[in-house]
C-alpha cells in the first residue's frame, strides 16, 4: 500500500470532522449574514470617500518673486451633495502676512491681508469669473476684450448674489502653508442662477491672491501685467481683496482688480445629488407633514421613493409643519395629512378620524451646535461641554448681559449673575482648556450676541429639551429659584412657579430693565438713546418663527436674534444685532443633529444620566436608542430622562438628547391604493438596505440620523403589516405558534413564533415586559390605532393631539411585533436554530472522528502519541 493509498484510507474521520467544522462555517456565516444590523453600529453605504485632492498651484515667493512648487487643493466632498457644508483645504499656497510678512490669523478686515485665498461655488465644470457666485461680474457675459469676463464695469447692486446671501468664503494660508475653510454649497433651490442639480454640474474654485498689476497703475494703457509685483503692497494693496472691488485705470471704469489672482485658480467639479424637484411629474401618491427634525432624512427617502425602479412612489413631505400640527391635522383626517412624522406620540385619549399605528424611521437628535473663536488664534474652538442646567440658564436669560463693571443702575431680575456664559464659574469648571486654547471674555463676543439661537412656534424638539433639563436635579432646583454653588439665580421671570417646565414654546418672558440709566444713574432721558432702557431684558432674545433653517442660516452667519437697546433717531427705531466676524464669534443655536452634521457644525457634548460628556456622534446616538424605554399606552418609545433605568443610567456611551422619529399612518379608513403607498413608502423608509442604511444617495439616511434599533425594527413590521391590511379584507382570525425560546431586548422580552391567517404563516414575536405580563403580536398605537377596530364614519379628533411624555415615563411595554416575512423578522427566527445545529455538527464532527476507525479508547490512544511526536519537538 503506497504512502497516499494509506492516507486515504486514513481519511474518513477527518471528512467527518471537516465537514463539520464547514458546516459550522457555513451557519456562522449564514447567522452573520442574517442578523439584521447591530442597534451599536451604523451601516455605510459607500466605503469610499468622495474626497478629491488636486494639483494646486504654484507657491509664489514674495521675497524672490520666483514661483516654486505646486500646492495641493482638497475638498471632503464632491458627489451626491445637497444643501450643506464641505470643507476646502489646501497645502504649498504662500503664506498671508498683514503686509510686513508677519502671518496673520482669520481676520474680519481683508484690507491689511496679504495673499488671501477666495473660495467660490461656480456653474460648469471649466467656469469663467461671470459663473462665480457672489463674485463682481456674476452673471454677465465673458465675452468681453480678453474674454474672461474682467474688462467690464461690475454687476449691478445685489446682482452679485441674486437668490441667496452669498456664500463665497475667505480664509487665510498659515505659516506651515496650509489653510481651510467649509464651504456651504447651493443647489438649484437655494440659487437657481447657479442651477446646480443632478443634471447640472458645478465646481468649486480656490483662488489665492498672489499679487501682480491687475489694475495697471505701471502700464501705459493701463492694462494689466501680473508680473509686475511692485504694488502688490503699500498703497495699491494689489496682493489684498481689496483690490478686487476697484477699477482699473483705463478710464473704462472695469472691475479688473482680480484677473491675476484668478489665474491662480484651482478647479474641481462637483456633483449634486437629486432633488425632490428630480422627481418625474406625477400625482402625488403620498402627502406627509411634520418633524422639521426629520427634513434632511425626508429629502433623501422622498427622492429615494420616487426614484425607486420597481414600486416608486411620489411623496409631498412639508417639514416646515410642527410636529403638533401635523398630529392635529392627522387625527383630524386632513387631506393634506395621510402621514404625519413626530417625535412624541399623541395623547392616547385624543379621537382620530380613523385607526392608525406608529412606524419607528429612525433616530434624531437636538444638537447645540456653536461657533465659539479663540480671542488669542482667532481659530474656532471645536469642543463645549454643557450640563442641563448651563442650558437652563441660556433659556431663561439668565445671564446678565448687559452688565459691565462701573455701571450704576442694574435689572433687578438678574443682578450679580455672571454677563454671559463664558463668565461663568460652572461653565469654565465644566470646560478647561488645559492651555491649548483660550475661551473668549464677554466683552471679546459681545456678551448680548451669546443667547442660544431657536426655533419659536410649538415644538417637540422644545418640548424634549425642556423634559431634558427639568429631568435633572440641579436644573429642576434652579430653575425653582435656588442659586448655584457659585450664587447665580434664575431670572426671577423664568422661576418655575411662574413658568414651569417643560414646555413646548420658546417664548421670552423677561422684558424688563434697570430703574435708572447705567451709565448716568439718573432717570432715562425719554429722548435720547437709552430711552427704552427700561425694557433693556426685551431685546436680547428673540426665538425665530420660521424654523430650523432660519436658525441654522442665523448660525453659520454668525448672526445673533437679538435687537440694539439704543433707539437709532436714523431709523426710527432699534436695529438688528449685527453678524460676528470669523476669528471673534460666540453664537450657539439649538437645532436637530441633521442640520448639524450635514454643516459640519461644531456641537457640545452633554452631561448624560452615568454623567459622563458626550457629543451627538452615531455611535452615541445608537446607544442611546438601545436604552429607550416603550411607553405602554401609546406603543412608542423614549429615553426616561427623569426615571433612568438600569440601561440608561449606567451608559456612559449614550448621548442623552437623541429622540425617535415615527410616522403615524392609517390602519383603515383609507383606500386600498393609498394604503398600498402609504406602506411602500414607508417600507423602503425602514428597510435596512435602503432607508436605515446610512449613506448620502437618495433613498438612504442622511448623516445626522442612526438607524431603528432591533426593537424598532420588530415595531416597523408590525406596524407595516398592519398598513397593508387596509389593502385587503381583513378575514379570518390568526393563530399563533411559539417556535423558540425567548431572548430580552431593553426592558422586553420576545419570543419568536408562527403567525397563520388565511392559509399563510408569517414569522412574528409575541412581547412581555420583565417584570410585568404578556403582550401580543402587534397593537401598538392608541385608540383606533394599530388594530383591527375600525372608527365610525365622520369621526372628528377630539382631545389633545399634544404629546403625552411625561418626565418619569413607564418601563411598561406595549405589545410589538415583526414584519411579515422580512428578512430580519426571519433572521431572528432562523439564528437561533441554525445556531444549534452548528453546535450539533460540531460535537458530531469530532465523534465521528473518534469512532470512524475502531473504537472510540483506541482512537483517542492512536491520537495522543501522534500529537506529542508533532507538538514535542
Amino acid at each position: 500500500m503506497s504512502p497516499r493509498e494509506a492516507g486515504l484510507r486514513r481519511r474518513p474521520g477527518l471528512r467527518a470532522y471537516c465537514a463539520a467544522v464547514l458546516a459550522w462555517t457555513v451557519t456562522f456565516m449564514t447567522a452573520l449574514v442574517l442578523l439584521p444590523p447591530s442597534a451599536h453600529t451604523t451601516a455605510v453605504a459607500h466605503a469610499d470617500s468622495t474626497s478629491v485632492t488636486v494639483q494646486g498651484p504654484q507657491r509664489y515667493d514674495p521675497g524672490t518673486g520666483a514661483l516654486g512648487a505646486h500646492g495641493t487643493v482638497t475638498v471632503s466632498q464632491t458627489r451626491n451633495l445637497v444643501d450643506q457644508m464641505v470643507h476646502v483645504s489646501w497645502t504649498g499656497f504662500t503664506p498671508s502676512t498683514d503686509g510686513a510678512y508677519v502671518v496673520v490669523g482669520q481676520s474680519g478686515s481683508w484690507n491689511v491681508v496679504h495673499y488671501p485665498v477666495v473660495v467660490y461655488e461656480c456653474r460648469g465644470a471649466d467656469p469663467k469669473i461671470t459663473d462665480c457666485y457672489g463674485s463682481y461680474h456674476y452673471g454677465q457675459s465673458a465675452d468681453d476684450t480678453n474674454g474672461e469676463g474682467f474688462v467690464q464695469p461690475a454687476v449691478g447692486p445685489g446682482l452679485q448674489a441674486p437668490d441667496y446671501p452669498t456664500n463665497e468664503q475667505g480664509a487665510v494660508t498659515a505659516g506651515d502653508a496650509t489653510g481651510g475653510l467649509d464651504l456651504e454649497v447651493y443647489t438649484a433651490s437655494q440659487a437657481p442662477s447657479l442651477g446646480c442639480d443632478a443634471a447640472h454640474q458645478c465646481s468649486i474654485v480656490v483662488e489665492p491672491n498672489y499679487g501682480g498689476d491687475a489694475l495697471g497703475f505701471n502700464t501705459a494703457d493701463g492694462s494689466a501685467n501680473c508680473a509686475d509685483h511692485s504694488a502688490d503692497a503699500g498703497l495699491g494693496g494689489e496682493a489684498t481683496n481689496v483690490t478686487f472691488g476697484s477699477v482699473d485705470y483705463t478710464g473704462t471704469g472695469s472691475q479688473s482688480g482680480e484677473q491675476c489672482a484668478w489665474n491662480y485658480r484651482t478647479v474641481v467639479p462637483i456633483d449634486f445629488a437629486p432633488v425632490p424637484g428630480s422627481c418625474a411629474a406625477s400625482a402625488t401618491d403620498v402627502v406627509a407633514e411634520g418633524m422639521p427634525m426629520l427634513d434632511r432624512a425626508l429629502t433623501q427617502w422622498v427622492v429615494g421613493s420616487c426614484l425607486a425602479g420597481n414600486t416608486p412612489v411620489t411623496v409631498n413631505a412639508s417639514t416646515d409643519l410642527t410636529e403638533p400640527e401635523a398630529r392635529g391635522d392627522f387625527l383630524a383626517g386632513a387631506p393634506g395629512a395621510d402621514v404625519a412624522f413626530t417625535s412624541l406620540p399623541a395623547d392616547p385619549a385624543a379621537k382620530s378620524a380613523r385607526p392608525y399605528t406608529y412606524v419607528p424611521v429612525g433616530n434624531t437628535g437636538i444638537a447645540i451646535a456653536f461657533f465659539v473663536d479663540d480671542p488669542v488664534t482667532g481659530l474656532p474652538i471645536r469642543t463645549m461641554n454643557l450640563d442641563a442646567r448651563l442650558v437652563a440658564k441660556l433659556l431663561t436669560q439668565s445671564y446678565d448681559l448687559e452688565y459691565v463693571p462701573g455701571l450704576l443702575s442694574d435689572t433687578a431680575s438678574v443682578a450679580g449673575n455672571p454677563s454671559c456664559i463664558f463668565a461663568d464659574p460652572e461653565f469654565l469648571a465644566l470646560n478647561p482648556t488645559g492651555g491649548a486654547f483660550t475661551w473668549p471674555s464677554c466683552q471679546d463676543v459681545t456678551a448680548l450676541n451669546t443667547l442660544p439661537i431657536v426655533a419659536g412656534g410649538k415644538t417637540d424638539l422644545v418640548r424634549e429639551l425642556t423634559t431634558w433639563i427639568m429631568s435633572d436635579p440641579d436644573a429642576r432646583s434652579f430653575l425653582a429659584g435656588s442659586p448655584d454653588p457659585w450664587k447665580m439665580h434664575v431670572d426671577t421671570f423664568y422661576r418655575s412657579s411662574k413658568y414651569p417646565y417643560p414646555i413646548d414654546s420658546l417664548i421670552t418672558q423677561d422684558s424688563s430693565g434697570p430703574p435708572l440709566d447705567p451709565a448716568t444713574g439718573k432717570p432715562v432721558d425719554p429722548a435720547g438713546g437709552h430711552r427704552d432702557y427700561g425694557h433693556l431684558k426685551g431685546f436680547e432674545w428673540n426665538p425665530i418663527q420660521s424654523g430650523l433653517d432660519e436658525v441654522l442660516r442665523h448660525l453659520i452667519t454668525a448672526t445673533p436674534t437679538c435687537i440694539t437697546p439704543d433707539y437709532d433717531p436714523a431709523v426710527g427705531g432699534h436695529g438688528k444685532c449685527a453678524a460676528e466676524h470669523i476669528g471673534s464669534r460666540g453664537v450657539l443655536a439649538i437645532m436637530d443633529t441633521g442640520r448639524a452634521a450635514a454643516f459640519d457644525l461644531p456641537a457640545a457634548s452633554l452631561k448624560n444620566a452615568a454623567g459622563a460628556y458626550v457629543a451627538p456622534t452615531a455611535p452615541a446616538m445608537a446607544a442611546a436608542a438601545s436604552d429607550f424605554v416603550t411607553d405602554p399606552a401609546t406603543g412608542t418609545q423614549s429615553l426616561q430622562w427623569g426615571n433612568a433605568g438600569p440601561a440608561y443610567a449606567g451608559d456612559a456611551a449614550a448621548y442623552p438628547l437623541t429622540v425617535p422619529a415615527y410616522a403615524m399612518a392609517p390602519t383603515s379608513g383609507v383606500s386600498a391604493a393609498k394604503a398600498a403607498s402609504v406602506a411602500n413608502f414607508l417600507a423602503a423608509v425602514t428597510d435596512n438596505r435602503s432607508g436605515q442604511l446610512s449613506g448620502q444617495a437618495p433613498g438612504e439616511l442622511a448623516p445626522g440620523y442612526v438607524a431603528d434599533t432591533a426593537v424598532q425594527s420588530v415595531q416597523a413590521g408590525v406596524a407595516l403589516t398592519k398598513i397593508r391590511a387596509a389593502a385587503g379584507p381583513a378575514g379570518p382570525a390568526s393563530t399563533v405558534t411559539a417556535t423558540g425560546p425567548p431572548t430580552t431586548s431593553g426592558n422586553q422580552v420576545l419570543t419568536p413564533v408562527t403567525v397563520s391567517k388565511n392559509g399563510t404563516t408569517s414569522v412574528s414575536y409575541l412581547t412581555s415586559t420583565l417584570g410585568g405580563g404578556t403582550g401580543g403580536t402587534g397593537g401598538i398605537g392608541g385608540t383606533g390605532s394599530g388594530g383591527s377596530g375600525s372608527s365610525s364614519k365622520g369621526a372628528v379628533a377630539g382631545g389633545s393631539s399634544g404629546p403625552t411624555r411625561s418626565i418619569t415615563g413607564s418601563t411598561a411595554a406595549a405589545s410589538v411585533g415583526s414584519a411579515k416575512a422580512d428578512t430580519a423578522g426571519f433572521g431572528r427566527l432562523v439564528l437561533p436554530i441554525l445556531l444549534i445545529v452548528g453546535l450539533v455538527l460540531m460535537a458530531a464532527g469530532p465523534a465521528a472522528l473518534m469512532l470512524s476507525s475502531g473504537t472510540a479508547g483506541a482512537r483517542i490512544r492512536a491520537l495522543w502519541p501522534r500529537s506529542s511526536r508533532r507538538f514535542g519537538r
